[in-house]
């Protein structure tokens, strides 16, 4: 799973899907300011419900729903680019989770999220950027602490791809100092410490025969 951002106006129009909407025929009812704004409140209520606990192509249309209606929203572009991301479409996902960073600079977990899909696209340097923004941002809150667990964890995900295999590790120790039970830590720690040691044998054995 980064800064201020424009979303693409391709994105936007496919968003707000213009075409879908009608063009009034007639002279509309009039209807009171106050009837259409709890029509418009329990609309977006009803999105927000679906949109942040239902999965798939369904959850994802109820967000797209609801982003027309407060393209502001961050919680819901961050949540856009997680179902895009669960759909492996991770091009949407970065650019849903890059839009949320740029409503909500400090929102820790869209640039994290932001990590993980740049990961997912290889692009390592811009992913490991975003991890390191998320991480200067400093709280102490439950929430906080399992959010840079995450954070730790997807940047050494990303500096193992980078080669770096002992600031992987190290970033590894950091998610578990925070949480020792953390699983995907423990096991990615498991793994990351084995190839060094697998590599540090290997050097020892051609340093080794390089010497007879």
């Amino acid at each position: 799973m980064r800064i201020f951002f424009t979303i693409t106006l391709i994105l936007l129009i496919e968003l707000l899907n213009f075409n879908s909407i009608p063009f009034a025929q007639a002279s509309p009812l009039m209807i009171s300011e106050e009837h259409s704004s709890n029509q418009n409140l329990e609309k977006i209520d009803f999105l927000e419900e679906a949109c942040f606990s239902e999965a798939g192509v369904e959850s994802l249309e109820k967000c797209k729903d609801l982003i027309i209606y407060d393209q502001s929203n961050s919680e819901a572009w961050n949540q856009l680019g997680r179902i895009y991301y669960g759909l492996e479409s991770y091009q949407e996902a970065y650019l849903s989770f890059k839009y949320a960073a740029s409503l909500r600079t400090d929102y820790t977990l869209a640039w994290t999220n932001m990590c993980a899909a740049l990961s997912q696209l290889q692009s390592y340097e811009d992913a490991l950027d975003a991890c390191n923004k998320s991480l200067s941002f400093g709280s102490t809150s439950e929430d906080s602490i399992n959010e840079k667990v995450l954070t730790w964890n997807n940047k050494a995900i990303v500096l193992y791809f980078l080669g770096r295999y002992q600031e992987s590790l190290e970033a590894l120790e950091e998610a578990l100092s925070l949480n020792p039970d953390d699983s995907q830590a423990k096991f990615n720690h498991r793994i990351v410490k084995s190839l060094i040691h697998a590599l540090a044998h290997m050097k020892m054995s051609k340093d080794e025969e390089l010497m007879l």
